[in-house]
């Protein structure tokens, strides 16, 4: 089962092995809402000499088969806090499969998993 001691340990194995001198920063959370657990993916910065060289999408790779694999959301806040763009800020979420949730504050986005994604699509 997902819990936060297996995110600290992925984002550890990401940060030093993996993807080292390239992730400048990674943060996850592990929480529970009224619709179950997700993942709240507080910050994900690449370096800025290895940018646009696909780290971000493959680091959201891992992510999203790890939110798949666990049948967990993935929740984040798009902000332009360091100055990014937002509209590519959007496209590249949009791109991995993250949806607008205007239920919730502006810039709230949400990853659904396979399973829940089946589902639905089932259920209409």
């Amino acid at each position: 089962m997902l819990d936060q001691q297996e995110l600290n340990e992925l984002i550890v194995h990401l940060k030093k092995y993996k993807y080292k001198n390239i992730i400048q920063d990674l943060q996850l959370d592990y929480c529970t809402d009224e619709h179950g657990d997700y993942i709240q993916l507080t910050n994900i910065r690449i370096k800025k000499s290895q940018m646009n060289n696909g780290y971000g999408s493959a680091i959201m790779s891992i992510l999203i088969k790890v939110a798949d694999e666990h049948n967990v959301r993935i929740k984040l806040w798009v902000t332009n806090i360091f100055r990014s763009d937002l509209k590519r800020l959007f496209a590249f979420y949009h791109k991995h499969g993250f949806v607008l949730d205007t239920t919730q504050q502006e810039g709230n986005m949400t990853y659904y998993p396979e399973k829940r994604r089946r589902r639905k699509s089932l259920d209409n």
